[in-house]
């Protein structure tokens, strides 16, 4: 039986090569892309959408107290996508009129950049001239 010897300049190399390996630190799980969505469409009208933009302070149309960006009288089929890094809070609230019979909706998606994809989503009955809130439960994304 013939045995092969690998050549000693390979060994400091690839000995390195593992040692960063398994010292490498643990990036967590980065960003994640976040989507709201609210669905209306003939059975109500939304009066106003609050939403958490994740990163804990709104700086453009935003709720008295700054925490959730503020969008008045969307379509009955709004939509946002934003970017928040992990760690990050999505919550939501949803005030609408109903104009018929019939169910309303309020959904968040959030997916990693591996795209492992996780949401949350409430509906509320929908009566015509009545007010219905909708609301999405505080949620922190995994670091």
């Amino acid at each position: 039986m013939r045995h092969h010897r690998l050549p000693l300049a390979w060994l400091a190399p690839l000995g390195l090569a593992i040692a960063l390996a398994s010292c490498a630190e643990n990036v967590g799980i980065g960003s994640y892309t976040v989507t709201y969505r609210a669905l209306t469409t003939g059975v109500g009208t939304i009066d106003s959408i609050y939403y958490s933009p994740g990163t804990g302070k709104c700086v453009t149309t935003c709720s008295p107290d700054s925490t959730f960006v503020k969008v008045l009288n969307p379509s009955a089929t709004y939509s946002t996508e934003l970017v928040v890094p992990s760690g990050s809070v999505v919550q939501g609230h949803l005030f609408g009129h109903g104009t018929a019979a019939g169910t309303a909706q309020f959904t968040v998606i959030w997916m990693t950049a591996t795209g492992a994809v996780s949401g949350d989503s409430s509906t509320a009955t929908t009566v015509a001239a009545t007010a219905f809130t909708i609301d999405l439960a505080k949620r922190t994304l995994a670091k």
